[in-house]
């Protein structure tokens, strides 16, 4: 069909780092092209060259055959390149109608013609078979349909290459299976689509090729037919021996003793009646859909929201925890699915962030010892395999999967009875996923109690000895983690038995 955008030997270097070296990069009209890689390979980077938000150090781009240099975003939008990134970039005040046609409004002269804009959305919602009320407050929306209104805005605008980064990291297996619909219709209206993400089965299921990325540089574009999960994590990797663990394969419950949390009755006006145990060196799996309010039963136990009624036990004494401060007094730890405006401070070091839940460890008298921060923070960098230049640079420099490892060093060595991970996965690779498996288990092996969310429901049956089924903020199954597979979680999330 030919080639709509060629990257031909692109570098890129902030300051001395160089991050993109010698990058060759095409993709043909109509085609759906994964781009894979590790955290910190250059895939946000490559892309962020094509939406304009940086410039090439050297080397050159063709659009439609014809050189171009994006000046800016907008410069890329006018080009006919559409960017979703992963975070999101509408404006939380706005309706949804407002979001959408930002920056491109339809004008009778000097004044907005919302008529025509709101004839235009519903164009594209009747031909992609979306159902978002256009007169909502965008923040009143859940963020999958946040996710869905970008995508809206990119197909609005006519867009002949879309970039989508992580897109489902959001979506329950119902939107996914939107998202697969309008990407299959894009594809036939001859749109380009560049997908980003770190989970497999669906660069399986939608793309037709993959270019995979490691250490800033392209290491190859190959057709997915040719190529197996193994073989991607090869490639990304660069090892040989780099395994995929398909299945649990320890227990370390302690079902003969009492649990170490006992929650009865939890009630709010979002949590309805919730009743469950978790005993020590367990893993328990929340199961749900996105809005099943898996995140609002945790966040009780964290004193992050306040229970209307029902009681909490913590090695049989019950406790009232009113505050996060309170959660991990009582050694309560959480791993929140927000990392970047929950889990750190992202102007702040890398050694602040990992000391920060255990300030009172680092005090010499009054005052707190940069010395011992430094050195816990570095032992939690080797233990985690945190890939760091040194733990005094911020910790917005790092990617997501050293971020989240971050996050997870915090409760390093803290005397804990049970920690929470809320979607510990979202947004990063392979190879780091199973690093923070393998802390969940070295958790569990110590004795600790742990609560597992992921919306990826292999994810759930890989790390967990029981899960919990969550709808509606209630709990509404328990499934033993004895041979059971995605379709029987989803059969008991949907009640068809």
């Amino acid at each position: 069909m030919g080639k709509i955008l060629e990257m031909i030997d692109i570098y890129k270097s902030f300051g001395s780092v160089s991050v993109l070296n010698r990058i060759d990069f095409s993709v043909e009209k109509g085609e759906v092209r994964a781009l894979l890689g590790a955290n910190g390979a250059g895939k946000s980077t490559l892309m962020k060259v094509i939406g304009g938000v940086h410039s090439q150090t050297k080397g050159r781009v063709l659009l439609n055959g014809k050189e171009i240099n994006f000046k800016n975003p907008h410069h890329s939008k006018e080009s006919g390149i559409s960017v979703i990134y992963q975070e999101l970039s509408l404006v939380p005040t706005l309706t949804v109608v407002e979001n959408i046609f930002l920056g491109r409004e339809f004008t009778n002269g000097i004044f907005v013609n919302k008529k025509a804009m709101l004839k235009e959305y519903e164009n594209v919602c009747n031909e992609f078979d979306f159902n978002i009320n256009p007169y909502t407050i965008t923040s009143k929306l859940s963020i999958a349909n946040q996710q869905m209104i970008e995508i809206m805005k990119a197909i609005s605008a006519n867009s002949d290459i879309i970039i989508m980064d992580e897109p489902t990291t959001s979506l329950t297996n119902n939107e996914k299976e939107s998202l697969f619909k309008i990407i299959s219709k894009l594809k036939s209206m001859n749109k380009t689509i560049i997908y980003i993400s770190h989970i497999l089965e669906e660069v399986f299921r939608v793309c037709d090729s993959a270019s995979i990325m490691k250490n800033g540089e392209m290491i190859g574009t190959y057709k997915v037919s040719d190529l197996t999960k193994l073989k991607i994590t090869q490639l990304m990797t660069g090892n040989e021996n780099h395994e995929i663990i398909e299945a649990k394969d320890y227990c370390y419950a302690r079902y003969d003793e009492d649990p170490i949390l006992q929650a009865k009755n939890l009630r709010t006006s979002k949590v309805k009646d919730v009743s469950f145990d978790i005993y020590k060196g367990e893993i328990v799996g929340l199961a749900g859909l996105v809005g099943s309010r898996r995140t609002e039963i945790i966040n009780i136990l964290f004193g992050i929201d306040k229970k209307e009624g029902g009681e909490i036990l913590l090695n049989n004494k019950k406790v009232n925890i009113a505050s996060p401060k309170e959660a991990i007094s009582n050694k309560i730890g959480l791993i929140p699915e927000d990392r970047k405006n929950l889990g750190l401070i992202l102007d702040h070091a890398i050694y602040t962030n990992s000391a920060a839940v255990q300030i009172d460890r680092f005090k010499n008298g009054i005052f707190v010892s940069k010395n011992k921060e430094i050195e816990f923070s570095e032992g939690g960098v080797e233990s985690l395999g945190i890939k760091v230049n040194s733990v005094k640079q911020d910790v917005k420099e790092l990617s997501g999967g050293n971020q989240q490892k971050v996050v997870v060093s915090k409760w390093l060595e803290k005397d804990l009875d049970l920690i929470i991970y809320d979607e510990p996965t979202k947004g990063i690779d392979i190879a780091a996923k199973e690093d923070i498996f393998k802390t969940v288990e070295k958790f569990a092996k110590t004795g600790i109690g742990v609560i597992f969310i992921s919306s990826d429901l292999e994810e759930v049956i890989r790390i967990s000895d029981r899960i919990l089924v969550v709808r509606e903020g209630a709990i509404v199954d328990e499934l033993k983690n004895d041979g059971i597979t995605v379709q029987d979680i989803m059969n008991s999330i949907f009640n068809v038995h």
